[in-house]
C-alpha cells in the first residue's frame, strides 16, 4: 500500500498489480485509501481493485452510490472493467442523477462497456437529449475504455 501511493509511476503499477493478486483481503486496505481525503492517486487504486475483479464489486458499488465525483469516477471505471452485471442499477443512478456531466458520461460509458440491454438502451435514450459535453465525454471515455 505504501508503495502504491508513495512510489513512481512504475512500482505503483507493480503495486497495483500485486494488491490485485491478493485478491479480497486487498479490498478493504484499497477503498479505504481510495476514499481517503488525502490520497492523491485514485486511478491506480482503482486499477488495483479493478485487477482484484469480483471481490471488489460489492465495496465499488457502494463506493459509486455513496461518494462525490472525485473518488466515484475512479470507482465507475473499475467496475467498468470488472465487467459486472450487478454495477449497471448504482450506474443506471449515476448517469441519470450525477453532479457533473464528467460522471454521467463515465457511467454511460461504463454501461456501454457492460453491454447490458437495459443499460445500453438508457444510454442511447440520454445520449438524444444530452448536452454536447456529456456526449463528449462519454465517446471520449468509451474509446478509453
Amino acid at each position: 500500500m505504501a508503495t502504491l501511493q508513495n512510489g513512481n509511476s512504475y512500482t505503483r503499477l507493480q503495486a497495483a498489480r500485486a494488491l490485485g493478486e491478493i485478491g479480497a483481503p486487498a479490498v478493504g486496505p484499497l477503498v479505504q485509501a481510495l476514499t481517503d481525503r488525502g490520497t492523491c492517486f485514485r486511478w491506480t487504486i482503482a486499477i488495483a481493485l479493478a485487477r482484484v475483479g469480483l471481490p471488489a464489486v460489492e465495496s465499488l458499488i457502494d463506493v459509486v452510490t455513496t461518494r462525490d465525483d472525485p473518488v466515484r469516477n475512479p470507482a465507475v471505471w473499475a467496475l467498468a472493467e470488472i465487467g459486472d452485471t450487478r454495477a449497471v442499477e448504482p450506474l443506471l443512478e449515476v448517469m441519470v442523477n450525477g453532479a457533473t456531466d464528467c460522471s454521467r458520461g463515465l457511467a454511460a460509458a461504463a454501461l456501454l462497456k457492460l453491454g447490458h440491454s437495459a443499460g445500453v438502451a438508457a444510454v442511447e435514450k440520454e445520449l438524444l437529449s444530452a448536452n454536447e459535453t456529456f456526449k463528449g465525454v462519454v465517446f471520449e471515455a468509451v474509446e478509453g475504455l
